[in-house]
């Protein structure tokens, strides 16, 4: 395992958070480069509001759901270098700093969302790589001899025949990354890629959160992380599910839209309005 990446001084450079850092420099990139003409400035503002609206919303959740220390500890509050992030929050809060962002300038959220379907399944794959170098999301304690334990620490660094979560969680984010893949030429409805991407990488964490081995919070007698995947994961399939039943693209409205009187915000192909 690889917790830091070294250090210089007295600065380490944590795995975790230098993969997923990386991860979002290239989904903003992404964003950028692969705009409609014009948009590019848009949609990397619309990338830079989910972030920020990711991190609030991931540090907002896991504050209220660990109430109990932090009210005691109201400090330790904003010492987020500290840990603790929760990633249902974060995708509300994405999708909230997303969508406030879009609207102020005119961008179709469905169109956002679809550009971002790429990055959202490249992330997932590198939360799990970081959480396999940190030994976060570790899997529940394996009975001696069991063929699929694997020798793995928790964050504390005790090493035990484990269940291997976070390589089941790499292996999933990998087959999550290719289907978004595939997907990028089809025409679809607008949104529709975007909800695919999160729904698969929910349904991972979904699924994993059952062999998980790390304390967690309760909600009515079950694991908090196992509730919110799912709960995430059935507003994303659900949408997904609808937004594919509508069928494909209408014919006219894969053509740019005539622009309304005094109207001068281009329109992206594909998207209904």
């Amino acid at each position: 395992m690889f917790p830091t990446l070294g250090q210089v001084g007295p600065f380490s450079f944590p795995t975790y958070t230098i993969l997923i850092d990386a991860g979002i420099a290239a989904a903003l990139a992404w964003l950028y480069f692969t705009a409609p003409a014009g948009r590019g400035t848009r949609r990397l503002d619309a990338g830079l509001a989910a972030t920020v609206g990711a991190f609030t919303g991931a540090r907002l959740l896991y504050i209220i759901i660990h109430g109990d220390y932090y009210l005691p500890h109201l400090e330790e509050i904003f010492r987020f270098w500290q840990g603790g992030l929760s990633w249902p929050g974060a995708v509300a809060g994405g999708l909230l700093g997303a969508g406030w962002l879009a609207r102020r300038r005119h961008e179709p959220l469905a169109a956002v969302l679809d550009a971002g379907a790429l990055p959202i399944a490249l992330l997932g794959l590198l939360g799990w790589g970081g959480c396999l170098a940190a030994g976060c999301a570790y899997g529940y304690e394996a009975p001696p001899g069991a063929w699929l334990a694997t020798q793995a620490p928790d964050l504390y660094g005790l090493t035990l025949p484990r269940f291997p979560t976070q390589l089941f969680g790499l292996g999933w984010s990998v087959l999550a990354l290719a289907v978004v893949a595939l997907t990028l030429r089809r025409a679809w409805r607008s949104g529709a890629r975007g909800a695919l991407a999160l729904a698969l990488v929910a349904l991972g964490m979904f699924a994993l959160a059952f062999t998980r081995g790390d304390p967690a919070p309760l909600i009515g007698g079950t694991r908090g992380d196992i509730v919110g995947s799912g709960l995430v994961f059935g507003l994303a399939a659900a949408a997904f599910v609808m937004l594919k039943l509508r069928g494909a693209p209408a014919a006219d409205s894969a053509t740019t839209p005539p622009a309304a009187a005094g109207d001068t915000t281009p329109h992206d192909p594909l998207v209904n309005p």
